[in-house]
């Protein structure tokens, strides 16, 4: 055997081994997936589609199994029955959900529990006006709105609403600001006396800003003055002190006017 010949052996040999490398690694990179593809989690799926606040049930769903790598246990809803309803409620949508989609939690939520005369609000609230994602589901809160100075008066800080149970938290979804970024929100639900209904939708359409603020589960206590103003700033820093009063649950009578 010749010089060149060995060389086309050895060139052979070198790209069998090779071969067989790549082959192994390859073999033992799908076995791996394979075990992990071999657990399998059950997930549900919507079966139709449901409009926001219809409810829920076994019939509007079915089980499928998905590889547990792709599953997410505290996201993902497995059986009506995990999501912590009182026994005289029954399950509604929170929001529209498209047929084939997976389950997910906070896509349902126990139906709300009107009583005469209440009224169900909801408003979009950022964690930076939320108290940073302290508020949940039952918590109480007073609502503040700032408006700025109109024609006809200063501009304010106002307590619109004192103690407001929260009915529910939506699922957080992006919303575009005015100087084009985005920032999270989440839609927090209230139940309401028609007047306090109307006095928030007022202030989330016509303040500045809109804010929630936690009250201790021990109790409010006295909340104060109900707004405060640009002559009571200027008050207390001439010495003046002092602040605004008012009935409490009133909202501004216009536009940047308290």
């Amino acid at each position: 055997m010749n010089p060149r010949q060995r060389r086309g052996v050895l060139l052979m040999v070198v790209a069998a081994t090779g071969a067989v490398a790549v082959f192994a690694s390859v073999f033992v990179y799908l076995r791996s997936q394979q075990d992990q593809l071999g657990e399998f989690a059950t997930v549900l799926r919507v079966s139709s589609e449901i409009e926001a606040g219809q409810a829920v049930g076994a019939e509007h769903v079915e089980q499928e199994s998905v590889p547990r790598m792709y599953f997410d246990e505290e996201l993902f809803l497995s059986d009506l029955a995990d999501v912590d309803t009182p026994s005289d409620q029954e399950l509604v949508a929170a929001t529209h959900l498209e047929e084939g989609s997976l389950l997910q939690r906070g896509m349902v939520q126990p139906q709300p529990t009107l009583t005469t005369g209440e009224r169900e609000i909801a408003i979009m609230v950022n964690a930076e006006t939320g108290v940073a994602g302290k508020v949940q589901r039952g918590s109480v809160v007073d609502i503040y709105g700032t408006f700025q100075a109109g024609g006809r008066g200063d501009a304010c800080a106002v307590r619109v609403l004192t103690e407001v149970e929260v009915l529910d938290i939506g699922e957080l979804r992006p919303q575009e600001g005015p100087d084009g970024g985005s920032t999270g929100v989440v839609p927090v639900t209230f139940r309401l006396e028609p007047g306090s209904a109307l006095e928030l939708a007022y202030a989330e359409d016509f303040s500045t800003k809109l804010r929630l603020a936690l009250v201790s589960a021990d109790g409010g206590g006295d909340p104060g003055a109900d707004e405060f103003c640009s002559d009571d700033f200027s008050d207390q820093f001439s010495g003046g002190g002092g602040g605004g009063g008012g009935d409490q649950h009133r909202a501004p009578a216009e536009e940047g006017t308290p």
